[in-house]
């Protein structure tokens, strides 16, 4: 549904938000855990902490860890942040001028489906996906 860097980025700041408070986590231990390439995840830690979602720290005990507390943001926060929402407000079969007035087929659906989606993301926050026991990925 999303792209993958904004799943790797989410994926990123869960685990970080299944470390203790403050605890910072380098890139090469979050690419390992998550099973994500490292280059592409350094864009994307990159990119969080440019948008306040992470913060970063130099030298030996350095890393990323999250900007604020994992109970205060929501996945919503995050696809906002991330610009990842379009995804969600663009017609479910591709159609530019899909709108009330001119809908497609599944348009009212569509629109019911992706306002319960909303709700779920703004109702969850880090610390409840950080809740939820790890998955274990295969490499893709």
């Amino acid at each position: 549904m999303f792209s993958r860097s904004t799943e790797y980025g989410i994926r990123a700041l869960v685990y970080l938000a299944r470390q203790p408070a403050g605890k910072p986590c380098g890139a090469l231990e979050i690419a390992e855990a998550e099973k994500i390439p490292m280059p592409f995840l350094w864009k994307i830690l990159q990119d969080l902490t440019r948008k306040k979602l992470l913060r970063s720290s130099r030298g030996v005990r350095g890393g990323y860890a999250l900007a604020k507390p994992a109970s205060s943001v929501t996945i919503a926060e995050i696809l906002k942040r991330t610009k990842s929402l379009g995804t969600l407000e663009r017609c479910i079969l591709g159609y530019r001028q899909c709108r009330d007035s001119n809908a497609c087929v599944l348009h009212e659906r569509w629109v019911a489906v992706r306002n319960e989606l909303m709700h779920a993301f703004t109702e969850t926050t880090l610390a409840d996906a950080a809740r939820k026991p790890a998955r274990k990925r295969k490499r893709r």
